[in-house]
């Protein structure tokens, strides 16, 4: 006689909607049947995955119907202090990332072949289990942005300035949790909520937003002697270089993150006779100097020199020296500001 197959409560719809009621819990079931040839490993994944998709998607339907109750309170004007978290039109079509405790048990019917699996949690350990994960992620909110204005307050803007969407990818994460434990919950407090430490947090991280909105300030003083000209392109190449990563050019030292100094004049080398064709060589000899304003101090000072071409003459072979030498010059100032 062959064994007797038992399987688990959850695999009946009546077991589980009696072990397993909706006031208590939300769930997901899913179930496939093993193809020839494939990985049961693989087909495991798969019917876990698509029983926690089940359950998440039980959820979100809650989320979504307490979101309207919530627009409609707001249109009918009654006062509901977490409006905001739940009516932002925006916000309202993101979907649950995970479920914080999402309990999956999966089974093999070993006569038939089919892989079915049950993933489960108990609402009341998700509201735990949220209002942690809401607390942790205040938490990082704060490291976040503490480090932030440290690297403001050591002029380092363009490091405070990148680290900025994480923090914003972190508060997307506590409201999320928040609409989904204002969802789960109906005795859920603002406290539990830390509305009051999030909405302190964001005007912090605004704050920073807007300070950081132009970047990095740059004073930039370039001298480039043409043979007794002013060649303004090179300020205009260098400042040109600079723009995209997020700097403003400011009038004096003193209101700058940044004072760069480079003193660029042209000299004239040698003519080469070849046939009847002269070739001009010029060199531009540039000295940099960077200052990190906010720290008192200079951080780089160097030399380099580039050679330009031409057959027409000295100066239109120092123009060629000047377009050549300003990458190089706008590399050296990001590398020492990016660091």
């Amino acid at each position: 006689m062959a064994d007797k197959v038992i399987a688990p409560d959850w695999m009946d719809a009546q077991q589980r909607e009696l072990l397993y009621p909706a006031s208590k819990y939300y769930t997901g079931f899913a179930t496939t049947t093993i193809q020839k040839g494939e990985e049961k490993t693989a087909v495991y994944d798969r019917v876990k995955q698509n029983a926690r998709v089940d359950a998440i998607s039980s959820i979100q339907v809650s989320v979504e119907q307490t979101i309207e109750r919530y627009i409609k309170n707001t249109q009918s004007g009654s006062y509901v202090s977490t409006t905001d978290i739940m009516t932002s039109r925006a916000k309202s079509h993101s979907g649950i990332k995970d479920v914080p405790g999402l309990n999956v048990e999966v089974w093999e019917n070993p006569k038939t072949g089919d892989v079915s699996a049950f993933a489960y949690v108990k609402i009341l350990d998700l509201s735990r289990r949220l209002m942690r994960r809401i607390l942790t992620n205040v938490g990082k909110v704060e490291t976040e942005l503490q480090a932030v204005e440290d690297l403001v307050a050591r002029g380092e803007k363009a490091q405070a300035k990148d680290r900025l969407p994480a923090v914003q990818s972190i508060f997307d994460d506590i409201e999320n949790d928040q609409r989904v434990l204002l969802s789960v919950d109906s005795n859920v407090t603002d406290e539990d909520l830390a509305i009051e430490e999030v909405n302190a947090l964001k005007k912090k991280h605004q704050t920073l937003v807007g300070e950081l909105k132009n970047g990095i300030a740059i004073y930039l003083d370039c001298k480039a002697d043409l043979f007794g000209k002013n060649y303004a392109s090179l300020l205009k190449e260098i400042k040109g270089a600079l723009s995209p990563i997020g700097c403003m050019f400011v009038d004096s030292p003193e209101a700058s993150d940044w004072a760069i100094y480079i003193v660029a004049p042209a000299r004239e080398y040698h003519a080469d006779q070849f046939g009847s064709i002269t070739t001009y060589t010029s060199y531009v000899d540039a000295s940099i100097s960077i200052d990190k304003t906010v720290a008192g101090k200079r951080v780089y000072e160097d030399e380099i020199s580039v050679k330009g071409s031409h057959t027409h003459n000295y100066e239109q072979a120092a123009r060629q020296a000047y377009k050549d030498i300003s990458p190089k010059i706008s590399k050296i100032i990001k590398e020492q500001i990016q660091q």
